[in-house]
C-alpha cells in the first residue's frame, strides 16, 4: 500500500477487529474455571489439563497458520481470506466454550476451549501481519499498532463492565456472565471482520517465492538480529509480568488487604486506554525503543516499590498499579510495532514479506513466557508453605512480597537493559526501504 494513501480512518477501521478479540483474555482466566467446575461439574484436573494441552498445541497451530498466511495466495488477498476463515472458527469455538448446553462432559469442554484457541490464532496471527504491513512508515506502524491496542484495551473493559452489570442487577451466575459475553463477541465479530474485509485494501503480492523452506526460514529469525533482541526481551518481560499477574489477587488480599480486584483492573485499563496515544506521540520524538525502555523501567520502578507495602496501604497500592497500567500501552504496542521495522530486514534481502513467520515466533515465545510465569511463582509459593486460601504468617507474607515485587522488577530490568542495544532506528529503517524499493525497480526493469 502507497503509505501516503493511508488515512487515519483507514487505521481506525482496521483496528476495530481487535475489540471483539480483546474481550476473549478476561472472563477466561477469571469466569471459566468458575463456571465449569462449579456449575457444570467437570473436575479442576481436566481443566487444567486441558487449558494447558491447548497452549501446547499452539507451539504447532501458531507457526503453521503464519506460515501458511504468508505463502497461500488466493485472488481475494492471502490476509483477508483469514477474516472469513477466522471469524467462522473463532465465532464456533466462542459459542461451545462461553455458551455451554446444560450436562456437557470433559470431552466437550476438550473440544470447546481447543477450538476457540484454534480460532483466536486462525484470526489473529494473519491480522496482526496485515497490520504490519498496511504501512512501510516506521511512525505510522506506531500508529497501526497504538491504535489497533487501543480498542483491544477497550474489548477488556468491556469484558469488565458487562460482569460489573449483571452482578449488580441480577447476581449472575458465571454461565449468565458468559454467556453475556460470548454473544457480544459473536455479534460484533462478524460486523468488525466485514467493515475491514471490505474497507481497509491489502498490499500487493509480495515479489519472493511461494515455497517454504524450514531451514531457511529458521536461519532467516535466528540472523536477524534486531528480531532476536526484541524477542528474546519479549520473553523475559512476558515471563516477569506474567510472574506478577499470578500472584495479584493474593498479595493484594493477603499482604495489602484489597477485596476489589475487579476494580484495580478497572482503573489499570482506564490508565492503560488514555495514554496510549502519549507512547505513540514519545515514540515518533525519541525512537521506539527509547520509549519502550522508558516504559520498561518505569514498569520495573513500580514492582519494586510494591515489596514496601503493608495492610492497609490500599492508596498506595491503586496508585502503583494505576502508573503501571499507564505504562500498559508502551509496553504492548511499541513491540509490535517494531517486529514490522524488523520484517524489513528480511524484505530488503528477499523481496518477501514473511510478517506470519515473524509474529507467530513471537506468539510461540510470549506464550512460553506466559507459561513459565504462571506455573513458577505458585510453586515458589507452595514451597514456602503459602496457604491459597488465606495466608496470616509472616514468613509466608514476606515471601509472597518478594516473589510478587522483586522478581517481576529484575526481569522487567534486565529486558529493559535488553532493549538499550536495539540498532533499527528511524534512520536506518529508511535506508532500508529504500534498498527494498531500489531492488524491485531493478527486478521490473529487467
Amino acid at each position: 500500500m502507497d503509505d501516503a494513501s493511508l488515512k487515519f480512518r483507514t487505521i481506525l477501521l482496521f483496528g476495530t477487529v481487535a475489540f471483539p478479540l480483546g474481550m476473549i483474555g478476561l472472563p477466561i482466566a477469571i469466569y471459566l474455571a468458575p463456571l465449569y467446575s462449579g456449575q457444570l461439574e467437570i473436575g479442576l484436573g481436566i481443566i487444567g489439563a486441558a487449558l494447558i494441552g491447548t497452549r501446547l498445541l499452539d507451539f504447532v497451530t501458531d507457526p503453521l497458520i503464519g506460515i501458511v498466511s504468508d505463502r497461500w495466495r488466493p485472488k481475494m488477498g492471502r490476509r483477508r481470506v483469514w477474516l472469513i476463515i477466522g471469524t467462522l472458527t473463532l465465532g464456533a469455538g466462542i459459542y461451545m466454550l462461553f455458551c455451554p448446553p446444560e450436562g456437557i462432559n470433559a470431552v466437550y469442554f476438550v473440544l470447546a476451549v481447543s477450538l476457540a484457541y484454534l480460532g483466536l490464532t486462525t484470526l489473529r496471527l494473519p491480522y496482526t501481519a496485515w497490520a504490519a504491513e498496511l504501512s512501510s512508515d516506521y511512525h505510522a506502524r506506531t500508529k497501526i499498532s497504538s491504535t489497533t491496542q487501543f480498542f483491544a484495551i477497550a474489548g477488556l473493559l468491556a469484558s469488565t463492565i458487562i460482569p460489573a452489570i449483571l452482578i449488580a442487577r441480577y447476581d449472575a451466575t458465571s454461565l449468565e456472565i458468559m454467556r453475556a459475553i460470548g454473544w457480544t463477541i459473536i455479534a460484533l465479530l462478524p460486523i468488525t471482520s466485514a467493515i475491514v474485509y471490505f474497507t481497509v485494501p491489502e498490499p500487493d503480492e509480495p515479489i519472493g517465492t511461494t515455497k517454504f523452506d524450514f531451514k531457511k526460514a529458521a536461519a532467516t529469525v535466528l540472523t536477524n538480529g534486531p528480531f532476536m533482541r526484541l524477542t528474546l526481551a519479549s520473553l523475559v518481560v512476558t515471563l516477569g509480568e506474567t510472574f506478577r499477574q499470578s500472584t495479584t489477587v493474593f498479595f493484594a488480599r493477603d499482604v495489602v488487604g484489597v477485596q476489589n480486584i475487579g476494580q484495580v483492573y478497572l482503573y489499570y485499563f482506564i490508565a492503560a486506554l488514555i495514554f496510549i496515544p502519549g507512547w505513540s506521540m514519545l515514540a515518533r520524538r525519541i525512537e521506539k525503543h527509547r520509549a519502550l525502555i522508558l516504559a520498561l523501567l518505569i514498569v520495573a520502578l513500580t514492582n519494586g516499590l510494591m515489596v514496601f507495602l503493608g495492610a492497609g496501604d490500599n492508596v498506595h497500592f491503586y496508585a502503583l498499579f494505576v502508573l503501571k497500567g499507564a505504562c500498559y500501552g508502551g509496553v504492548v504496542v511499541l513491540p509490535y510495532a517494531m517486529i514490522a521495522d524488523t520484517v524489513d530486514v528480511d524484505t530488503a534481502e528477499s523481496l518477501d514479506r514473511q510478517q506470519g513467520l515473524f509474529y507467530s515466533v513471537e506468539a510461540m515465545v510470549q506464550k512460553l513466557g506466559s507459561a513459565l510465569g504462571a506455573g513458577i511463582p505458585l510453586i515458589l509459593l507452595a514451597f514456602v508453605g503459602y496457604n491459597a486460601a488465606g495466608e496470616t504468617g509472616a514468613d509466608p507474607l514476606f515471601a509472597l512480597s518478594l516473589i510478587y515485587s522483586l522478581v517481576p522488577s529484575a526481569l522487567v530490568l534486565i529486558a529493559a537493559f535488553m532493549v538499550v542495544g536495539y540498532s533499527l532506528t528511524a534512520s536506518k529503517q529508511v535506508e532500508l526501504r529504500s534498498q527494498i524499493t531500489e531492488r524491485k525497480s531493478q527486478l521490473s526493469e529487467s
